[in-house]
Formats: structure tokens, sequence, C-alpha cells
């Protein structure tokens, strides 16, 4: 059976401002299982993309709301990251795809970047008391063969 030890449970307004505080709590938590800064800051980077894309898609400019970070560690080697948020837009997963790199304009490479950095990335269904529910995954350490 695989120990889970939450890290993080924070909740915070879906607004661009909240995305230094969002990234120092997520780096204090980082700290209890990562010892790499690289790690590290690549984790903060696809979270705060991940959080963006929240902010200016699912709710949008005409809807204002929470969002709920929660960070789990799965034994020793994964973490867990779950955005929730209670936007009355329901994203799927076909919405989720980056834009060509090739394409040399500002804009649209969050998700490419939580794709490159994060082992794992999914849409979750949830209830209708939230919006979207994204579920990210980092493995520590390369498994040992």
């Amino acid at each position: 059976m695989t120990k889970t030890k939450k890290l993080l449970d924070f909740q915070f307004p879906a607004r661009a401002d909240q995305l230094c505080q969002v990234r120092q709590r997520l780096r204090e938590a980082m700290g209890a299982c990562s010892k790499s800064e690289q790690l590290v800051n690549c984790v903060l980077l696809a979270v705060g993309e991940a959080c963006m894309n929240i902010i200016q898609h699912a709710y949008g400019k005409d809807e204002q709301g929470d969002i709920i970070l929660e960070v789990e560690k799965h034994g020793s080697n994964v973490v867990v990251f779950r955005l929730t948020d209670f936007a009355h837009h329901k994203t799927r997963a076909q919405d989720m795809q980056s834009r060509p790199l090739d394409e040399i304009r500002p804009g649209g490479l969050g998700c490419h970047i939580i794709n490159e950095v994060m082992d794992e990335v999914q849409l979750i269904e949830c209830d209708s008391d939230c919006g979207n529910v994204l579920q990210m995954k980092k493995r520590l350490r390369k498994a040992r063969h």
C-alpha cells in the first residue's frame, strides 16, 4: 500500500496577482520532498501555467471564483498536484492542446510547458459543485531497473 502525505491544501482567488503567493506556498511544500532546485522550479512553472490557464480560459473576463491547489506525495517518488476551479465553463481534454511550436507569436505555450514538465496530466470528472479538476503527476526520480 502506498503511503500518501498531504503537502499543501491552498485555496486562493483566481487572479494573476495571487500567483506569487501560490509559487511561494508551492516552493515550501516541494521543499519537503525534493532538494533539486531545478525540479522545483520546473514544477513551479508548470503549476503556474496551469493556474493562469484556469484564470484566463475557465473563468475568463466575466467570471470570478477560487482555485484550490492540493499537493500530495504518494510513496517516496510521486507528487500529485490537483487544481480545482469552480468556473461554469467545463474544459474538455481536446481544449488543452498547445499551438504548433513553429508558430511564432505570444502566448499559447502553457499546455506545452505543463506536458513537458509533468509525467502525467489529466482532467478528472467532478461533480456539479466544481468546474474543472486538473491533476498532474511528477516523479521525483527515474525508476531504477
